[in-house]
């Protein structure tokens, strides 16, 4: 059963629409356990975003348990054969990816950034084993989910992969979006089963 979780506020003072490009990435300093997922510059003023990911595994702590996930020896065996990219800034995030697909022994790539993950995209095709399966944050500091997508897309160069993004924010307008620049599926974090069965949907395409 997925929850869905609100933030209460004492008060709105303002609403501010930017995009992820004009995000930068919080200081090194900072530390893994900052509450701060990157650092916007406001008319010289340094507004700091919400790790949302990591201030909910802090309120629910219980861990994605993909072993619950029923899957068969011939599906987890194609997973296997695939090669797989994960993209998140969220040091959580990148955890609860991983820890799902480390659960059935499939093996994968993980980068922290679109730009990153540009460059093993690329190293990979070039090295004649081309990513099959993207799964991208959407909302990242720098080159987003979106953007990332995009790219792929418009690189020719490239065997394309089957994309996955993925969002902690529960919003239609995010998921239409998402499939105008090109990728295959959108889903809303997080839930094991559902990513695992768009892998397998993924795999099904490629395969076609």
């Amino acid at each position: 059963q997925r929850r869905e979780i609100g933030f209460m506020v004492r008060s709105v003072h303002r609403i501010i629409e930017t995009d992820w490009k004009s995000v930068m990435p919080p200081p090194k300093a900072l530390g893994t356990n900052a509450f701060v997922t990157g650092l916007l510059d406001l008319d010289g003023d340094i507004i700091q975003l919400l790790d949302v990911e990591l201030l909910l595994s802090k309120v629910y702590p219980e861990s994605v348990d993909a072993r619950e996930v029923l899957l068969s020896p011939m599906e987890i065996e194609t997973l296997r054969n695939l090669n797989i990219l994960l993209v998140d800034d969220s040091m959580v995030a990148r955890k609860q990816l991983s820890d799902v697909l480390d659960a059935k022994d499939i093996s994968y790539h993980v980068t922290s950034n679109g730009n990153e993950a540009m460059e093993t995209l690329v190293r990979e095709n070039d090295s004649g084993q081309p990513i099959d399966i993207l799964v991208s944050d959407i909302e990242m500091p720098g080159l987003d989910g979106y953007e990332l997508a995009f790219n792929i897309r418009d690189n020719k160069s490239l065997k394309q992969p089957y994309i996955i993004l993925h969002t902690s924010l529960n919003s239609e307008m995010s998921l239409s979006y998402a499939n105008q620049v090109g990728a295959n599926e959108a889903l809303t974090k997080f839930d094991a089963d559902e990513l695992l069965h768009a892998m397998l949907r993924a795999a099904g395409e490629q395969a076609g």
